[in-house]
């Protein structure tokens, strides 16, 4: 009966152990799980807590970077404001400065005009004292030496001393600063007489009409109509040489090549008359002229004009008078 306890107490302490070891490793696996999971846990944490660190640490710098990037793009904005403004400045300059140096350039012009023209004035005063006292030497010499011979003058003239009213064909010309101006004055009628009753057409409810035709050979003609019972009629026409007009010199205008020449070629001299209108300063180029002319047999009619006066003609008007 012992030995049957003493083995079953045997048995109920091995259960005992059995138990106590399955609880140990239990235990111990429960520790090992947990202590994993802690290590897992710690180490995530440590990894967020570290992200969250190093975002916390770019804030800053990010935050920097994008107040930089920031402030260079309004520093772009305003070198760009201030190129185009010192650009405008730039050319309100240049162009104040053109008209500082035009209105130099005008004053020194006119400087120099008044300069010129006071120049003139003392030479002209200084030759008009210089002639009045060779008036005054010579009246002295007279009223001393009434006996002294006379120089003997020669006068000049042209075969042809009386005048004649042209009613042949005539070749006009301009004779203005000592230059001759070869007038297309056939030309010039010529438009005139097919546009005048175009332009009547046009402007026949009108009190009058006044138009240009040309330029034609460097002339403008201006024409003036006024009305007739029934219609318009010409009243007057201009001629208005433009600053282009060929003007030629005596020697030039009557040379081989010269226009005055070249038309004259064309002309027979019974029927041609050179008609010179000539204004205040070329009297002595047109006498020259006239002597040049009657040599190759043309005969010549002055139409003398002031300054202010154009060469024209009327219907109503005188013809040329041949010399």
């Amino acid at each position: 009966m012992r030995r049957n306890r003493d083995s079953d107490d045997g048995i109920g302490q091995d259960a005992f152990l059995d138990t106590t070891a399955n609880l140990v490793g239990i235990l111990i696996i429960l520790v090992v799980v947990v202590g994993t999971k802690t290590k897992i846990d710690a180490e995530e944490y440590s990894r967020r807590a570290a992200e969250t660190q190093a975002a916390s640490d770019l804030d800053a710098p990010r935050a920097e970077a994008q107040a930089l990037a920031e402030a260079l793009v309004r520093h772009q904005r305003t070198m760009v404001e201030y190129e185009l403004e010192t650009e405008y400045r730039r050319a309100e300059r240049d162009a104040l400065l053109e008209r500082v140096q035009l209105a130099r350039q005008s004053l020194q012009e006119r400087l120099a005009a008044a300069s010129a023209e006071q120049q003139r004035r003392v030479a002209e005063a200084q030759r008009i004292e210089e002639l009045r006292s060779e008036l005054n030497k010579k009246l002295e010499q007279l009223g001393v030496d009434d006996e002294r011979p006379r120089p003997k003058i020669v006068l000049e003239h042209l075969p042809t001393p009386m005048a004649r009213t042209v009613f042949t064909r005539e070749v006009h010309l301009q004779i203005k600063g000592n230059r001759v101006t070869l007038i297309p004055w056939e030309r010039l009628v010529e438009m005139l007489r097919r546009q005048a009753p175009l332009a009547a057409g046009r402007h026949a409810a009108r009190g009058e009409i006044a138009d240009t035709l040309g330029p034609v050979g460097g002339f403008l003609m201006h024409f003036h109509m006024v009305p007739i019972p029934g219609g318009l009629e010409l009243d007057r026409f201009e001629l208005e040489p433009l600053p282009d007009a060929p003007a030629e010199t005596l020697e030039e205008a009557l040379g081989t090549a010269g226009r005055l020449q070249i038309e004259l070629a064309t002309r027979d001299p019974a029927e041609t008359v050179v008609t010179a209108w000539v204004y205040p300063d070329s009297f002595e180029t047109f006498r020259k002229l006239k002597a040049r002319l009657f040599e190759q047999g043309f005969l010549t009619a002055a139409r003398p004009l002031p300054w202010d006066v154009r060469i024209g003609a009327s219907p109503h008007g005188t013809r040329s008078a041949a010399q």
